[in-house]
């Protein structure tokens, strides 16, 4: 009982979600749409059109022009960003060079202590400004503002910017102070090997090897060379992709064997009716079982039948019988090898009734039929709302598919 309201509640949910879904996406829509309207609206009741700022995009805009014709006329117009004077770029160029040295020194505390990279921007796109740079010595830094080397003494080189906005330009002069990086004792000393390093490599370029300095500062010194590759990755993958493989087996068979104990709980109405039904008729059990295997590969053969874990099992059993195998063991070995408690049943009460004669055995399996038939419509109606539940997930894709091919144009249509 309990699992019957359980199924109805989760059913009511599922049955509740897609409308839910439905209504957001509706809604999500009107107000996407109604933004849109309201901002198709941007003429003015004086016929003016507000460009963009300086630094802004050229825009098309759609109109419907009323009285140049008898009828209506559809035109599209391109109105550009508002561009500078004369004056009003000189301005501007003049209040960018104020904040220049704080948008430009990047980690660095001033220019006249840079050790880091610069951050030169090429274009400032509030203000509508265009930069270019130049260096006074692109072997210290280059016109991206990267330090190409370090310096041992500090060193003194301009940077040059032309500041641009439409036909204005104007170029500025910005000097820099380039110093040594700071460097802790155990990187100094480290630098300085390597810079001797370099000095010592230099000068025997004339001889067939090199060959590196065994002591340096008082201390002696060993090297090696360093693994260029770690092949301890291709091991981890390998294990890992076994323990997926394995897990992967492993879920194919449970999801075989879950799918073999339906299709046996499925059959078994189907089998205790054809039971029933010829027992009903007068045929012994032997008699009866032989018959049902005997449609079955009949049918089977014929291609109007696929093959069946239920009846392969009791054509299994037939031929048991067939070889001289006792009536009781093969009814007990039926139901073990289909592992379910109906089919265990089933066999305790054809060995039972074997034993007893058939005389309430038509009883017994009309009691037995309903409770079969219940529980299939019990399994059929799992089964069927697994799968409402699996196709839920493509259901919603779909629907996120439609509505973004409704919203991406109206999303345009605004921009």
């Amino acid at each position: 009982m309990r699992t019957k309201q359980k199924n109805k509640r989760e059913k009511r949910k599922n049955k509740r979600l897609i409308p839910a879904a439905c209504l957001l996406g509706s809604l999500l829509l009107y107000i996407a749409l109604t933004i849109d309207n309201k901002n198709q609206n941007l003429i003015s009741p004086e016929g003016t059109i507000r460009r963009e700022s300086y630094g802004g995009n050229s825009k098309d805009y759609p109109l419907i022009i009323e009285g140049l014709e008898a009828e209506t006329v559809s035109a599209t117009i391109a109105v550009s960003p508002q561009a500078y004077t004369k004056q009003e770029a000189l301005a501007a160029f003049e209040q960018v060079m104020e904040t220049m040295e704080e948008r430009i020194r990047g980690d660095n505390p001033s220019l006249m202590e840079v050790r880091s990279p610069l951050s030169l921007p090429s274009s400032l796109n509030e203000e509508g400004i265009r930069l270019r740079w130049h260096s006074s010595d692109n072997d210290t830094i280059n016109f991206i503002g990267e330090l190409k080397r370090e310096v041992d003494t500090e060193k003194q080189v301009i940077l040059t910017v032309e500041l641009s906005a439409g036909p204005y330009r104007q170029n500025y002069e910005i000097p820099l102070r380039i110093v040594p990086p700071q460097k802790n004792p155990s990187q100094q000393k480290v630098a300085d090997f390597l810079k001797e390093l370099q000095i010592l490599e230099q000068s025997q370029q004339t001889q067939p090897y090199f060959a590196l300095p065994t002591v340096f500062q008082g201390k002696k010194l060993t090297y090696k060379t360093k693994s260029e590759t770690d092949y301890r990755s291709i091991l981890v993958l390998g294990i890992l992709l076994s323990v997926l493989l394995t897990a992967r087996e492993q879920n194919q068979d449970k999801q075989k064997q879950q799918k073999r104990e339906q299709e046996l709980l499925l059959d078994y109405a189907d089998i205790l009716s054809k039971l029933m039904v010829l027992i009903g008729a007068g045929m012994t059990i032997r008699n009866a079982w032989g018959q049902i295997v005997h449609d079955y590969e009949t049918a089977l053969h014929a291609g109007k039948k696929k093959q069946r874990h239920a009846y392969e099992e009791m054509r299994y059993t037939y031929y048991q019988l067939q070889s001289g195998t006792p009536e009781g063991s093969a009814y007990r070995d039926f139901g073990r090898r289909c592992r379910l408690q109906p089919y265990l049943k089933l066999s305790g009460l054809l060995d039972q009734n074997r034993k007893s004669g058939t005389k309430n055995m038509r009883t017994i399996f009309q009691t037995e039929m309903t409770d079969a038939l219940e529980q299939r419509k019990n399994l059929a109606r799992r089964m069927g709302e697994e799968a409402g539940t699996k196709l839920l997930l493509p259901l919603f894709l779909m629907l996120g598919i439609i509505m973004t091919m409704i919203m991406v144009p109206a999303m345009m249509t605004m921009g």
